[in-house]
């Protein structure tokens, strides 16, 4: 009891911090869309300099305000965490990730590892202020009764719990404790995917599919749209698959020295920023067996297929919403919830499949 109590004062302090009032009209108020990206890199898309097609995320930065001083976690559920909560993650119950916490934090407040009862959600928050609040996409911040998205606000929901899995019907987990992935649909967990699932289109299917559902009822919705590409494994269909062919036979360190040049005419690192030093990881690129120029050129084909793929459907809920109408009366958030990782496990799903490289 005492935890329900304070879940719904925080409930009640966020509807005022946020000048909501439950009775407010909703004619008066916007339609919200948050859109989440995994493991995007800021330079990836076209509006900080990246070289991948991103054209409806393009027309979104040219037509309201480009972050520049953007900060958010090391890793996924941390941010998420603070993104749902508007609280510290440690406060909000992921101090680390679930998957990685040390021996010393297990058990402890802060250590959930689930979104905990010690804070209210966005979502809460805006369907008590008479919202319609939809997901569709990763959530990561809890994978048993109680703690999933649904159970944290949201009236429709379809969506991967864990922290990344193949995006084929598969349900092939990246980490052993998560294979087969887990999925739920409004509170159920599920078994099967929907036919002809592909990460990227279904989430934006079901999404678009939420918000028809009470099209018309005079209540404005929440959206959250939390994709999962580009988050290995890569995987991404055609056309995408074959699109950026022999885009990155230069490699990596051409690639790192053209965006860089770009993010600078763009005004967003000073001209005189050096750019900084390869990471360890990575080998230099004329060092490299042809064998293993030939994976790595692979790799960010793929990867930028992803992001393009990512675009485009995300494309598709933007012309959906200017198609009923609500497009002009709706707040657009696209963010990233960490940078882009500097590796990939050859253990992930599909990575170790000889047709891989011969595609």
């Amino acid at each position: 009891y005492p935890l329900r109590r304070q879940r719904q004062m925080c409930i009640r302090d966020r509807l005022v911090s946020l000048g909501i009032s439950a009775a407010a009209q909703a004619d008066e108020r916007p339609n919200i869309l948050l859109v989440m990206a995994d493991d995007l890199g800021w330079t990836d898309i076209g509006p900080y300099g990246g070289e991948i097609d991103t054209p409806n995320l393009d027309a979104l930065a040219k037509s309201g305000m480009l972050f520049t001083d953007f900060h958010a976690s090391v890793s996924c559920s941390p941010t998420r965490a603070m993104l749902m909560s508007g609280n510290d993650n440690h406060i909000a119950g992921l101090g680390t990730m679930g998957e990685i916490l040390a021996p010393n934090q297990i058990g402890k407040p802060g250590y959930e590892g689930y979104l905990n009862d010690r804070v209210a959600s966005l979502a809460e928050v805006l369907k008590t202020a008479g919202y319609h609040t939809y997901m569709a996409g990763k959530w990561h911040l809890g994978h048993s009764k109680g703690t999933l998205p649904f159970d944290r606000g949201f009236d429709s929901t379809f969506t991967m719990l864990v922290g990344g899995a193949s995006h084929w019907d598969d349900r092939l987990g990246i980490l052993p404790m998560d294979d087969p992935a887990l999925y739920a649909r409004n509170g159920e967990l599920i078994e099967t995917l929907p036919e002809d699932f592909y990460s990227s289109r279904t989430y934006s299917d079901l999404l678009i599919e939420a918000i028809r559902s009470n099209q018309g009822d005079g209540k404005p919705f929440f959206g959250y749209l939390a994709f999962t590409a580009p988050h290995d494994p890569l995987h991404v269909p055609e056309p995408w698959l074959s699109e950026y062919a022999g885009r990155y036979d230069g490699g990596y360190e051409v690639l790192r020295e053209a965006r860089w040049s770009n993010a600078k005419a763009l005004g967003l690192v000073p001209e005189s920023a050096p750019l900084p030093a390869l990471l360890p990881a990575f080998e230099p690129w004329n060092e490299l067996s042809d064998d293993k120029r030939t994976t790595e050129a692979r790799g960010m084909e793929i990867y930028a297929g992803m992001v393009d793929a990512m675009d485009y459907h995300y494309g598709r809920v933007i012309d959906y919403l200017g198609d009923i109408g609500e497009l002009d009366n709706t707040v657009i958030i696209f963010l990233s919830d960490n940078g882009s990782k500097p590796f990939y496990s050859e253990d992930y799903p599909g990575a170790d499949d000889p047709e891989f490289v011969a595609k």
